[in-house]
């Protein structure tokens, strides 16, 4: 008799046992969430610092707009959506900036190759 009695007892440890766990996994999402959507927003200033919206102006919007969703998804605690928007965002705002330092690096090598090219032809024009 005291078999069944301690089965219903068994249940409810269980229940509350998981309520509390989904619970607890659940706060967690928030400052997860928060620090995706940062590190998010990190690379998106980054990027805009660096000069993406004019260099690499689609992979840049892309970038805000990731961000946008991201942002909008923690606001009505859609965590999961949030946290993959940032992620995404932070890779795309990564890029535009690695994009926008290569273009001011290629642009950099061209103006030293003309200046090489312009002093390569003064040395060939002096006296020998």
């Amino acid at each position: 008799m005291n078999e069944p009695t301690r089965q219903p007892h068994w249940r409810i440890f269980a229940g509350i046992t998981l309520a509390t766990l989904s619970a607890v996994g659940c706060a967690s999402h928030g400052p997860l969430t928060a620090a995706k959507v940062a590190q998010a927003e990190r690379a998106v200033e980054d990027a805009q610092q660096a000069g993406a919206a004019v260099s690499a102006p689609l992979e840049f919007r892309t970038a805000q707009d990731k961000l946008k969703a991201a942002q909008a998804a923690m606001a009505k605690g859609n965590h999961d959506r949030a946290i993959r928007s940032a992620e995404q965002a932070a890779i795309d705002g990564e890029y535009a900036r690695a994009l926008a330092a290569n273009q001011r690096v290629n642009t950099m090598s061209d103006e030293m190759n003309q200046y090489i090219k312009v002093l390569r032809q003064e040395l060939e024009r002096l006296p020998r």
